[in-house]
C-alpha cells in the first residue's frame, strides 16, 4: 500500500509539471505557427516578455502564490494553466492507479513488466500530447496536423505493445482473434464516423482534424464498445458544453477535440471497471 501511494503521488507531481509544460508548448506552437514567433526554451510572461525565475514556475503552488498574476507587470495568467497542472497531475493519477495492479503481479515475469513498462511510458506521452492538443483547440479552435499524426503513429506503437503482451497469456491467438474484429469495428464506429461526416459536410459539423484524433483513440481502446462509450460521452460533453456557451455567450459552433480527449481518459481510465459494468452486454 504504501509503495503504490509513493507510485500515485510520483504520477501527481509528474502530472502537473507536464501539464504546465503542455500549456506552454500550446503557446509556443501557436506563436510559430501563426505569429512566426520563436519564444525560446524558457516560460515567459505573454504580456510582457519577462523571464520565469524558477521559483515562479512551480505547478500549482506558483499560480497560487501569484494569485495568478505576472510577478513583473500584474498581467493576469489565466486560470486555464492551473486548471491544466491539476487535471493532468489527475489524468497521470487515474492512469497509474490503472496500471499498478498489472505493475504488481509482473514482477516476477521481467520480459512482461518491460512490455508494460513499454505501454505505460508510451501511454503517458500519448496523454501529455493529447493535452496540448486539447488546449490548442479550445483556445484557437485547430487541431495541429502535425502533432496529430505523432499522436497516431504513438497510437499504432501502443497497439503493437498490447498485441506482444497477449502472447504473455497461454491463449495468445483466441484472444487476438478476439481483439482484431473489436478493433475494426471501434475503427468504424469512431473515426471511419467522422470521417464521413468531415466529407459529407465540408468541414460544417466535422473538422479533418476530429477523424484523426479519433483513430488515435479507437486504436489505443482497441475495443468497440470502449469507443462506443467514448462517442456517446464526448457527444454528450459536448452538447452540455455547447448549450451553456450559446445561452452565456450566443456562440453556435464549438471545438469538438477537448470533448472527444476528456471522454477518452475517461474511459480508459476506467476500462477495468467498465469491463465489470457491462461484463454481461460485451
Amino acid at each position: 500500500m504504501l509503495s503504490e501511494i509513493i507510485f500515485l503521488v510520483i504520477m501527481f507531481i509528474f502530472g502537473a509539471i507536464l501539464g504546465s509544460f503542455a500549456c506552454c508548448q500550446a503557446w509556443r506552437i501557436h506563436y510559430k505557427e501563426e505569429k512566426k514567433k520563436d519564444l525560446g526554451k524558457w516560460s515567459v510572461c505573454l504580456n510582457c516578455g519577462k523571464k520565469l525565475k524558477p521559483q515562479e514556475n512551480v505547478p500549482i503552488f506558483s499560480w497560487i502564490f501569484l494569485k495568478g498574476k505576472c510577478k513583473e507587470c500584474g498581467a493576469k495568467i489565466g486560470i486555464a494553466e492551473i486548471l491544466s497542472e491539476i487535471s493532468l497531475a489527475l489524468g497521470f493519477v487515474a492512469v497509474g492507479v490503472l496500471f499498478w495492479p498489472s505493475f504488481a503481479s509482473s514482477e516476477s515475469n521481467m520480459m512482461k513488466l518491460l512490455f508494460l513498462i513499454a505501454s505505460f511510458l508510451t501511454i503517458l506521452i500519448i496523454l501529455v500530447m493529447l493535452w496540448v492538443l486539447m488546449i490548442y483547440d479550445a483556445k484557437w479552435r485547430l487541431l495541429p496536423t502535425k502533432l496529430l499524426v505523432s499522436v497516431d503513429i504513438l497510437a499504432v506503437i501502443y497497439l503493437g505493445f498490447e498485441i506482444v503482451s497477449l502472447s504473455f497469456g497461454n491463449s495468445f491467438w483466441q484472444d487476438l482473434t478476439k481483439m482484431l474484429p473489436s478493433l475494426g469495428i471501434g475503427i468504424a464506429i469512431l473515426p471511419g464516423m467522422y470521417f464521413l461526416l468531415y466529407k459529407m459536410s465540408n468541414e460544417k459539423f466535422v473538422g479533418s482534424g476530429d477523424w484523426l484524433l479519433a483513430l488515435a483513440v479507437s486504436l489505443i481502446l482497441g475495443s468497440w464498445w470502449l469507443c462506443l462509450l467514448v462517442l456517446f460521452l464526448s457527444n454528450f460533453m459536448a452538447s452540455i458544453a455547447g448549450i451553456i456557451l450559446k445561452i452565456k455567450n450566443g456562440e453556435k459552433v464549438i471545438p469538438f477535440g477537448p470533448f472527444l480527449i476528456l471522454a477518452f481518459i475517461i474511459v480508459y481510465s476506467l476500462q477495468n471497471w467498465l469491463m465489470v459494468v457491462f461484463a454481461g452486454l460485451v
